[in-house]
């Protein structure tokens, strides 16, 4: 009997552990931004093409809410490692589902005070758990290989 609870427990504590560890931090998601804007700002049209392909880094196979996407400044969807399916599309106005415009505050955020970056809450669905979750994401503001500005963003989930 005591080997069975020692077996249950040891377990729990590592099914415990590998969720923990493949959770984001805020360290890792600055840094996935920051080094996706150091590319599209060397080259935009191969790093938005590599994104697009869920290359690693920019989709981290271990921890699959762990993901970048790229809008202009316009809120035109030009790069996302899991919903390819809204590339190419305006996202301008659509909010969240609690009515939040978030990608709208994202893009006003990078514009406004010359940073060019920020983190903002909002609601999205957690491809790790299919749930809708709280998220809080990061982003920057890139120039362009191409001579046009993006906004490279990546979040990390509360529910994790």
């Amino acid at each position: 009997m005591k080997k069975l609870f020692y077996l249950i427990a040891s377990l729990l504590l590592l099914t415990v552990s590998v969720n923990f560890a493949t959770a984001s931090t805020a360290e890792e998601v600055t840094a996935l931004v920051k080094q996706t804007r150091e590319a599209v700002e060397k080259n935009a049209l191969q790093t938005f093409a590599r994104i697009n392909r869920a290359e690693h880094p920019y989709k981290n196979a271990d921890n699959p809410s762990l993901y970048v996407f790229v809008f202009d400044t316009n809120l035109t969807v030009v790069a996302h490692a899991i919903k390819t399916k809204v590339i190419g599309k305006n996202v301008k106005g659509k909010p969240d589902i609690k009515g939040k415009k978030f990608r709208d505050e994202i893009l006003a955020t990078a514009l406004k005070d010359g940073s060019g970056c920020g983190w903002v809450d909002y609601y999205f669905k957690n491809p790790k758990t299919k749930q809708i979750a709280h998220k809080n994401s990061y982003f920057e503001l890139a120039k362009g290989s191409d001579g046009k500005d993006y906004i490279v963003g990546s979040g990390k989930y509360f529910d994790e």
